[in-house]
């Protein structure tokens, strides 16, 4: 998986938003996920927020289910709530959360874990922050202008997902996560002390050892369809083989719900004609909720 080093772009170095941007369109087009390395963030910030993750899930379910995601609100989702179709139900208990003041979340009561609502609020702007500082590199990837796509994501409609992955056996054919491609635009996954990450190449599924503090990124559904299926997003899976529990805090960008995905012009061409017909986001990712997350859905 190709390990790409931001920092340069970060730091304002001359040159280096196109020098980065062709890293980034060959991992794009390659493979659909990359890792990054000199984002900026301290490592404290992800390490923390692991250990709220776990606190978290460490309450009783009875808490939990107090805020128990739905249809129209965020919360938590328990062991065996999230399953596609007739498949067995993945081993995952999640808690979701939007953006911070959004009156869809919900939180355990202060009393019940004092300063998990702050970190995680804390957390998710600490994404974004890094998030919004990346789309430039997308755009010039996209070989669009490098503000192009700052006025879709203003907000963004992003997510903050903790999933607890606990040491439970998997029945034939069950995962920890199933296989799947995210839908929205960019998924940042930072370093795991337990692996069990796994990518569909070409060639068959393959394990993801990451680099230490770093994010491994992938592009979703719509970053797909934005660059007219020239841009990969990539099947994935996880399962925790471990003897201990597994935590995991991925960040979801994806762009505003009344956002019209049509394809990018720097994506079309003779020898990539046209092939997406335009979608709006919102409702795409209301279908792709549903479809895995029964009965609740955000």
């Amino acid at each position: 998986m190709p390990v790409i080093d931001v920092e340069p772009f970060l730091s304002g170095e001359k040159d280096s938003l196109q020098t980065t941007a062709k890293e980034l369109q060959l991992a794009l087009e390659d493979i659909g996920f990359l890792s990054i390395v000199g984002h900026g963030i301290e490592w404290r910030t992800v390490t923390d927020m692991y250990k709220w993750a776990a606190d978290y899930h460490s309450m009783d379910d009875a808490i939990k289910l107090n805020h128990e995601m739905t249809p129209a609100l965020m919360g938590y989702v328990g062991l065996g709530g999230a399953k596609r179709g007739d498949r067995p139900h993945a081993l995952n208990a999640a808690f979701f959360m939007g953006r911070p003041g959004s009156k869809r979340n919900q939180f355990p009561d202060e009393e019940a874990l004092p300063g998990f609502k702050d970190a995680a609020e804390t957390y998710y702007r600490t994404m974004e922050r890094l998030c919004l500082n990346l789309l430039p590199l997308y755009a010039t990837a996209a070989d669009m202008p490098a503000n192009h796509f700052d006025q879709f994501f203003d907000p963004a409609l992003a997510t903050l997902r903790m999933s607890h992955y606990p040491p439970v056996v998997a029945e034939p054919d069950q995962w920890g996560i199933d296989p799947h491609s995210d839908a929205g635009f960019m998924t940042l996954l930072p370093t795991n002390e337990i692996s069990g990450l796994a990518i569909k190449a070409e060639d068959g599924w393959f394990s993801v050892e990451q680099e230490p503090q770093s994010f491994v990124v992938n592009a979703g559904d719509t970053l797909r369809a934005w660059s007219n299926n020239r841009f990969r997003s990539t099947q994935h899976r996880a399962l925790n083989v471990s003897s201990g529990s597994r935590f995991a805090i991925p960040f979801f960008f994806d762009p505003r719900p009344d956002t019209m995905i049509e394809p990018l012009s720097g994506c079309i061409s003779n020898e990539r004609p046209l092939a997406v017909k335009p979608y709006r986001y919102g409702e795409y990712l209301q279908n792709f909720m549903r479809e895995g997350y029964i009965p609740t859905a955000n």
